[in-house]
């Protein structure tokens, strides 16, 4: 790295002229990047899942939707009826809405002597003691109306906006939902303002715009928060405006490529690549405080800037290289994945992580030789301090080397034990703080009226498939099996028009809610429905009653809850549907196919970041020093996924890139520390001494880039996101229980083990 060193030396107005077009390219790519958090960064274009889900989309009407929520005491009285009808024909004007559904806005199905009257479930704004008493009798018996329209306590009235989203449109899915969503707000702020009404909204495209605007809000406080800190951590360490300066340029530079090449690239900030902002930034400083570190030591001991940085190089050069690549290894691990927001999340933070690297070592070392820093800028009691704490643990290491082994290998073994309790968890409830907006309005819905998410079954058959008695009642079997799921509120579907036209044939007599038995009777009864102008119906079935649609309104589920009632309904359509097409589909089966889709980015990236790494350490310590390496890595991960398990972290698509990133980050600190004991064991060719001094001589370094790394991932309890703030968390611990193993773990098996030749 010398050799390196020197050229950098002598070529840097060439490589700080480079550095600087590339900055200016990748700022000016700045502009094109997008935020995404729809399902699209979830599943690739060409994902069955998202394939099937974005057909049902286009096939019926209702698809997709968002519900708007308000509380009545009495929603019968004259202005109520009134407010209703107003507020239903102003949500009309809402961008990309095709239907607007409320109790005021429907049809009745009533039976005359000629056959059916389609007519308004509510004619007037007025309505008697009588006609009220009525109505509620008509509602009860329309499973469409009640909990979907107005709560069971007819207390909470609902109003249902059917959304028809392009597939093909020339705006990104993010465009079309602000609009949507922006139209929304404004007009239910104009009413708030206007009546002091409440309004509770939900569905998949209010938490697409919600989650976005989360991130940015988040963006907004990770990047200025996390470059502050560093800037005072490194002014307490070094005491040197330079020292704080040149790193800072280092990684914010490193950003703007990362965040330039995404926008070349056309890859959206996603809420999972919102991390990259503080991690990069983070992780990036290591190198300078590295090489700030041992210039100090240099620079008293040479007295000349210049050989001062190509000792610099030569010693701290190749193990920041090392670590560099381990932590890239380890996010790059992620690009495997096949979940995108994790796969681009991978790549483009390995990518931060080495431009940051070859930043660093150009910029921070040209930096300080153009300028005239002080060695004696350096905070001296703060180190004298550190020393002596590391002086200690020396002498504690070489005391009791049994105790620190099987006190690490009870920890580890106890925490194994946790690893298995880890569950899973994709829904929202779990995405969300308590006492955030988004969730506190789906907490109303789930309770009030139906939810806001959704699970639906496509059955594809022949033309007339669905007009045959003995196929709708298996679609009837279907819905009772779903209903009796707690967590499932409404189901609905052809059968339960069918049903109605045949009970209002037969003058509303109860008896009679249920399916004709005959295919000719089907016919007739949804002839007369057609005939009599009826057109709801298509919501649930195609034109030629070759494709019906099953329709289920759902709260909130955890991840088993969501499980079994998926692995049911398959079970079911597998044995009574075995001549038709069958396919699961909307938000529900989408959250259950993510979550499937974590458990194995987590266990192919970690095998993957591990085997690299394992690999790249046999290289550089040979076959002895590599297996004895990997120990003192095995307990911070083994010891966060363990705390996960225990504490109930969650398995969420966040958590499931922690033990790769962990992997990658925590083995920077062994490189270091191993790389200065087998030159200090050179020098002296003794183990224990060589275990002493390396700590002295880069054990302050090692604390230092621990400590900023772990309060930058402090920063990360500030989101608005609890998946975020258990990462912050999770990540945070794995950093300083890292440290710990590196200071004790594997300075006692250096000391103790022959690993390295003199």
């Amino acid at each position: 790295m010398r050799k390196f060193g020197e050229f950098i030396l002598k070529y840097r107005i060439l490589l700080i002229i480079a550095i600087f077009i590339i900055t200016v390219l990748c700022f000016f790519c700045l502009p094109d990047l997008g935020m995404e958090g729809d399902e699209t960064t979830w599943f690739s274009k060409g994902d069955p899942t998202l394939k099937t889900y974005n057909e049902f989309i286009e096939t019926f009407v209702g698809g997709e939707f968002a519900v708007v929520a308000y509380r009545s005491d009495n929603p019968f009285i004259e202005a109520e009826i009134t407010y209703l009808s107003h507020l239903s024909l102003v949500l009309e004007n809402v961008p990309f809405v095709s239907e607007v559904t409320g109790l005021t806005a429907v049809d009745d199905i009533v039976g005359t002597e000629e056959g059916l009257e389609i007519k308004p479930l509510i004619n007037g704004n007025y309505l008697s003691d009588e006609k009220i008493s009525s109505l509620k009798q008509r509602i009860d018996l329309n499973p469409f109306y009640k909990g979907n329209l107005i709560s069971n306590d007819y207390k909470t009235i609902g109003i249902v906006l059917s959304l028809d989203i392009p597939m093909e449109d020339e705006k990104p899915h993010s465009e079309i939902s602000d609009e949507i969503v922006t139209a929304l707000r404004k007009i239910l702020h104009e009413e708030h303002e206007k009546t002091g009404r409440i309004f509770y909204v939900g569905g998949s495209i209010i938490t697409d715009f919600e989650v976005r605007s989360i991130m940015e809000r988040d963006i907004h406080k990770f990047f200025p928060l996390s470059m502050l800190l560093i800037a005072v951590v490194l002014f307490l360490i070094f005491r040197s405006p330079y020292s704080v300066l040149f790193p800072l340029i280092t990684v914010f530079l490193a950003l703007i490529w990362t965040l330039g090449l995404k926008g070349m690239l056309n890859s959206p900030i996603t809420p999972v690549s919102t991390t990259l902002y503080t991690l990069i930034t983070v992780i990036g400083i290591a190198n300078s405080i590295h090489l700030i570190s041992h210039y100090r030591i240099e620079i008293q001991r040479l007295n000349n800037r210049r050989q001062a940085l190509l000792e610099t190089y030569s010693k701290a050069g190749k193990p920041c290289l090392f670590t560099s690549l381990t932590t890239a290894i380890g996010f790059g691990s992620l690009s495997i994945s096949n979940i995108p927001a994790i796969r681009d999340m991978g790549i483009f933070a390995g990518f931060g992580i080495m431009s940051a690297f070859i930043l660093s070592m150009i910029l921070v070392p040209v930096g300080l030789l153009l300028t005239k820093t002080s060695p004696k800028a350096t905070n001296k009691e703060g180190y004298k301090v550190m020393g002596n704490v590391l002086e200690r643990i020396g002498r504690f290491n070489l005391k009791y080397p049994k105790f620190i082994i099987m006190f690490s290998l009870l920890i580890v073994l106890v925490m194994m034990v946790g690893i298995p309790k880890i569950h899973m968890e994709g829904s929202m409830m779990e995405y969300l703080k308590e006492g955030t907006r988004l969730r506190e309005d789906a907490e109303f819905l789930d309770e009030k009226l139906g939810g806001i998410s959704s699970t639906e079954i496509i059955i594809r058959g022949e033309q007339d498939s669905f007009k045959d008695p003995e196929v709708l009642r298996k679609i009837e079997s279907l819905q009772n099996l779903v209903e009796n799921y707690p967590k499932v509120s409404l189901s609905f579907s052809l059968v339960d028009y069918i049903k109605l036209i045949n009970r209002a044939l037969n003058n509303d007599d109860e008896r009679y809610f249920s399916i004709p038995e005959t295919r000719g009777a089907v016919a007739q009864s949804l002839l007369l429905y057609e005939m009599s102008g009826g057109t709801e119906i298509e919501d649930y079935v195609t034109i030629d009653y070759d494709m019906a649609r099953v329709s289920m309104r759902t709260n909130q589920m955890n991840e088993k809850e969501r499980k079994k009632l998926i692995e049911n309904i398959k079970s079911y359509t597998d044995r009574n549907f075995n001549q038709f097409n069958t396919e699961i589909t909307g938000m529900d089966n989408m959250v259950h196919k993510v979550t499937e889709r974590i458990v194995f980015t987590q266990i192919q990236s970690l095998g993957l970041a591990f085997l690299v790494i394992i690999g790249l350490m046999l290289l550089l310590f040979g076959l002895r020093g590599g297996l004895v390496s990997i120990l003192p890595n095995i307990f911070p991960i083994v010891f966060v996924l363990g705390l996960m398990g225990y504490a109930r972290f969650y398995l969420n698509i966040a958590t499931a890139i922690i033990a790769s990133i962990a992997i990658g980050i925590v083995v920077d600190d062994t490189i270091h520390y191993f790389f200065h004991f087998r030159h200090e064991f050179r020098m002296t060719g003794d183990r224990e001494r060589a275990m002493k001094n390396a700590l002295q001589k880069v054990g302050k370094a090692l604390s230092f880039t621990s400590l900023i790394l772990a309060l930058g991932f402090s920063i990360f309890l500030l989101s608005e996101t609890k998946i975020l703030v258990n990462f912050g968390i999770l990540s945070g611990t794995a950093i300083i229980i890292a440290l710990l193993g590196d200071l004790f773990i594997g300075p006692v098996l250096l000391s103790k083990l022959n690993v390295f030749k003199k």
